[in-house]
């Protein structure tokens, strides 16, 4: 018998650490691309807040945008008690014209929405997400009571 014979075939150990890193690698990359490309977004809506002020002598509440996102007034309902009606239709706006920070709709009987406001009444304020079908409510209005 003679002497052991080397194996030159064998990978070296430095080699296999690099293979192991490049793999790990790989996978975070897939998962990270998978979380940032194809999750699903966030449906929950625009985010917009709106101020109440409850007019007693008229049972008028004046909505106004307080902050956040421009909406289409088209897409955007003051909900309550008596009905529903959009921002558009209570402004006398185009429902394509967007509501910006500032805009101001008043909530009444002698408007659109056709009916005096209680001091007990609640309202939301609600966006239609037309595309998904569905609505988010922006802000509420739980009354003077609430206050």
């Amino acid at each position: 018998m003679g002497a052991p014979e080397s194996d030159d075939r064998a990978i070296s150990e430095m080699l296999a650490v690099v293979t192991l890193v490049g793999m790990a690698l790989l996978l975070v990359v897939g998962i990270g691309l998978n979380v940032l490309l194809l999750a699903p977004s966030d449906s929950s809506g625009p985010n917009a807040n709106f101020t109440f002020r409850y007019v007693e002598q008229t049972s008028a509440l004046i909505v106004t945008h307080e902050e956040g996102d421009a909406l289409p007034a088209g897409d955007v309902y003051v909900d309550g008690q008596e009905g529903n009606v959009t921002w558009a239709a209570l402004a006398g706006w185009e429902d394509s014209r967007l509501i910006e920070e500032g805009d101001i709709v008043q909530v009444a009987e002698g408007g659109a929405y056709g009916a005096p406001i209680q001091q007990s009444d609640q309202l939301s304020i609600v966006w239609w997400n037309a595309s998904a079908n569905g609505t988010a409510e922006l802000d509420r209005w739980t009354g003077t009571d609430g206050v």
